[in-house]
């Protein structure tokens, strides 16, 4: 039996092969530059040298490469060789750091069983992972085009952002783009008739109230307004609409790629899992299923070792009478972040998840640590029903009666008696709704509402 290590660069591969007794049998480099078909070239160094060259196991830092995905869908037994143990394992044995002394290290590493297999999804499940990893970057790349956006307006056209607040869209709305495309600029916008406007709104898709909205532009944008100098405001309608542009452009794209996402989600074996949990939509299942995989039994093995690759389950460290629980960090950070999100939407939609939710908030969790306790409980929940292929039921999942379900509602941040308490500290001289939030374990958002009685503010 062979094993072989993959020491990678940018532009070659250094090559290592080891027999079974540790013995170096071939050393190589593969060029990219004269190299077409890498994965073809390196098949080829190993047929001579054993007759069942085909179960050579190939160690490599980094699975994500083109050349280790190819190598995997040619059939080859491909290992992951952790890099940070690779270089503890090169300081310790005092091993030079070089290309060939690398690749030499990974195949006696991959020879030990230092290394962990690697598991590949189907590729149904894989292309729902390039997909939403691309969905993840134009949501991304839409939010900064906003924000450079909206900061550019602040400093030369403030109006403009009050023209759009986030009760109507906000600036990410089509028809503030198609208006803000229009007219640049606050002279320019002025400049609009009512019909013109009206004519962008229909234009960009608004079919109620085009008339309404229409005056209430034309209004806003004939408000006294701070001006700029004409060859300054020229400037920065160009910078405006170049932004607007960007904008726009980001948004098509994100839209595109979320039917994209949608129409990959529904063609995966376990859509039908998650899409009868509640509060789980499109987006966060399909992201849910593109970073588990279809084969977590395969790849994980239980469902203790997917929650502490998603990071919500905490390490214990212990030295003889001392136990300290922290949270795990060396985890899967897009996995950590939707299931954030998902169990968030889960305790918003679910009974069982919302009534766990307040218990755990009861028992005095902060909001982070009761998602990511909640979190734990759909993960283990996914890893059972795809494993045994068992619909989701939210009665088996939190142990209650299918006709006692818990009442679904969020429990107001502030009771009575505290509401009494934080109008009492507001009467003290010097006091602030920062530090009154404070004291109670809440944002000063909140004793506006609850408290002063204020509307809440967008």
């Amino acid at each position: 039996m062979l094993f072989a290590g993959i020491d990678w660069a940018d532009r070659w591969l250094d090559i290592a092969v080891l027999d079974k007794a540790g013995q170096p049998l071939l050393e190589q480099r593969i060029v990219y530059a004269t190299t077409p078909d890498p994965v073809a070239a390196y098949l080829a160094l190993l047929q001579p040298l054993a007759r069942r060259w085909r179960s050579t196991v190939t160690g490599i830092e980094e699975i994500g490469l083109p050349f280790a995905r190819s190598l995997s869908a040619a059939d080859m037994k491909v290992v992951h060789v952790d890099p940070t143990r690779a270089a503890r394992h090169r300081t310790a044995l005092g091993i030079p750091k070089n290309d060939r002394a690398d690749a030499r290290m990974i195949a006696d590493l991959a020879r030990q069983g230092i290394a962990r297999p690697v598991v590949e999804s189907s590729p149904p499940s894989q292309a729902l992972r390039v997909i939403t990893h691309a969905y993840r970057a134009a949501v991304r790349d839409r939010m900064a085009a906003a924000h450079a956006l909206r900061a550019t307006l602040s400093r030369a056209w403030p109006n403009a952002i009050t023209a759009w607040p986030a009760t109507r869209g906000g600036l990410g709305n089509p028809q503030a783009l198609a208006i803000l495309l229009a007219a640049p600029g606050p002279r320019a916008a002025s400049r609009l008739t009512r019909t013109q406007l009206a004519d962008l709104l229909r234009g960009a898709g608004r079919t109620r109230g085009t008339d309404r909205e229409a005056e209430r532009l034309h209004l806003h944008f004939h408000r006294p307004a701070m001006l700029l100098h004409p060859l300054v405001e020229e400037a920065e309608a160009v910078r405006i609409a170049d932004l607007t542009a960007t904008l726009a452009a980001a948004a098509d794209r994100a839209a595109r790629l979320e039917a994209q996402t949608a129409d990959h989600y529904a063609r995966q074996q376990h859509h039908h899992i998650t899409a009868c949990i509640s509060g789980i939509g499109t987006i966060l299942g399909a992201q849910l299923l593109s970073e588990i995989g279809d084969r977590p039994h395969e790849r994980f093995g239980s469902g203790r070792a997917l929650a502490a690759y998603a990071g919500v389950a905490p390490v214990t460290w212990a030295s003889g009478t001392t136990a300290r629980v922290s949270l795990r960090r060396a985890s899967s950070t897009l996995l950590r972040s939707t299931l954030h999100l998902a169990a968030f939407s889960w305790a918003m939609h679910s009974p069982g998840a919302s009534a766990y939710y307040r218990k755990r908030r009861d028992a005095g969790d902060a909001h982070a640590t009761a998602l990511r306790k909640l979190g734990r409980r759909l993960v283990l929940c996914l890893y059972h029903c795809m494993t045994t292929q068992i619909p989701y039921d939210d009665a088996a999942a939190f142990g209650y009666a299918p006709g006692e379900a818990p009442v679904l509602g969020r429990k107001p941040p502030l009771g009575d008696a505290e509401i009494a308490h934080a109008r009492e500290l507001l009467l003290l001289p010097g006091s602030s709704l920062a530090e009154v939030g404070r004291a109670l374990g809440v944002s000063a958002q909140t004793i506006r509402r609850y408290v002063l009685g204020e509307p809440r503010s967008r």
